[in-house]
């Protein structure tokens, strides 16, 4: 009995193990018509690949001239019904004076990523992805 506990208790392990390394990455690549501020970093306009794995905290971008990459810390998930359908895929920005800060990241099929809360006056801009 007792090795049978331990065998169950290993297995459940090595499930759980490969369970969070088994977390989904979803993506989105988009050009950007403008400079914009993520997470702290001025990135130049361009094209540029948005990562979201759900097993971080955080959002991934790449791309743009210099082909960089960085991090951008999440601040919540937002729920996708109240504001996409499963087909769209959008980026908006907080256009707070001549500056555009990445706000949120839509992907086909998620809920949406939120990555800037301002208290600022601002106005949204709103980057369209074509369907991929």
């Amino acid at each position: 009995m007792r090795k049978t506990n331990t065998a169950m208790a290993i297995c459940l392990a090595i499930l759980l193990v490969a369970s969070f390394g088994m977390a989904q990455s979803h993506s989105v690549r988009g050009k950007i018509p403008f400079e914009f501020n993520a997470g702290g970093t001025v990135l130049s306009a361009g094209e540029y690949d948005f990562v979201y794995d759900a097993s971080k905290t955080y959002l991934s971008v790449r791309g743009g001239e210099k082909k960089q990459s960085i991090f951008v810390p999440i601040v919540t998930l937002l729920a996708a019904a109240t504001h996409t359908t499963p087909r769209d895929a959008h980026v908006v920005f907080d256009k707070i004076g001549n500056n555009y800060f990445l706000s949120e990241i839509w992907i086909s099929g998620i809920d949406g990523i939120d990555l800037l809360s301002t208290k600022e006056k601002h106005s949204h801009e709103v980057v369209n992805i074509p369907n991929q």
